[in-house]
């Protein structure tokens, strides 16, 4: 497989040079979505909690049989930081089930203050695959399409069966009761979001299932993710509408980002 290189992108701990086409062997991983990913953001050429999204690969590796080998990996997470165009930007770190790594640098997701909109999608959570983030992202992408064709911006996934609130395709999704963030429980099914982790060091959280129709009587709804921290909502189709520009919105927003700038740190190159 090959692609122009317009972003900088690591195989297997060597940067593919500018000019040079990327090629990947077309292994399961790719062939059959068959491997485990993370996905994290630079600030100024450094990672946030670095060492929480390779532990949680790791364990991405351990739900799908794939071995994982964290140390190689931060070592290759710091000479990735060097190699970005930009020094603020988002990277997806991949490994297949043959064990290619790939890192790649992507785009941030830039909104503005109006938030934006969601459209609520059935969804059916896959008991093997809790827990784990893997390449098989196809319910994902169809679920945004679907919402950007009604002129939404993204999906939120809800369980088919009782309209349980689940996540957004790539994000958490949480809402917001006076000051109190709330998110539904790990086990309903949804990933553990580690911007999540850090929301709950910036206000007050709790967890708790609720049907779409609930949404009504919030104050609030956020997506949140490494790439974007958290991202008020406006609307979610049908069910509820929000004001972004309330104190208690702004607050959550605010509290989220510099939360994540105390978690950057500086991943050094050791000698091995």
């Amino acid at each position: 497989m090959t692609q122009t290189n317009r972003l900088a992108v690591m195989i297997d701990g060597e940067v593919v040079p500018d000019d040079a086409p990327v090629r990947v062997a077309l292994d399961d991983g790719l062939v059959r979505g068959d491997g485990v990913f993370e996905g994290m953001r630079f600030y100024g050429r450094r990672p946030r909690t670095p060492d929480a999204h390779l532990e949680r690969l790791a364990k991405s590796g351990a739900g799908a049989g794939i071995p994982i080998d964290t140390d190689l990996l931060r070592q290759e997470m710091a000479a990735f930081c060097e190699a970005t165009v930009n020094a603020d930007c988002a990277a997806r770190l991949i490994v297949t089930r043959s064990g290619i790594r790939i890192w790649r640098e992507e785009p941030l997701p830039v909104w503005g203050p109006e938030g934006i909109g969601l459209m609520p999608v059935a969804h059916r959570v896959t008991p093997l695959l809790i827990g784990v983030k893997t390449l098989s992202y196809s319910a994902n992408m169809r679920a945004q399409r679907m919402a950007k064709d009604q002129g939404m911006n993204d999906a939120l996934l809800y369980r088919a069966d009782d309209r349980v609130i689940l996540e957004g395709p790539t994000t958490s999704f949480a809402w917001l009761e006076g000051d109190t963030l709330v998110f539904p429980p790990l086990d309903a099914g949804v990933l553990d979001s580690i911007t999540r982790r850090v929301a709950t060091e910036a206000v007050p959280t709790v967890e708790r299932e609720m049907t779409l129709e609930g949404l009504a009587n919030a104050d609030g709804a956020f997506l949140l993710s490494s790439y974007q921290e958290a991202v008020p909502v406006h609307t979610v189709l049908g069910i509820a509408t929000f004001d972004v520009t309330t104190a208690g919105v702004r607050e959550v927003v605010d509290a989220v980002g510099a939360a994540s700038l105390t978690h950057v740190e500086s991943v050094a190159v050791t000698a091995g």
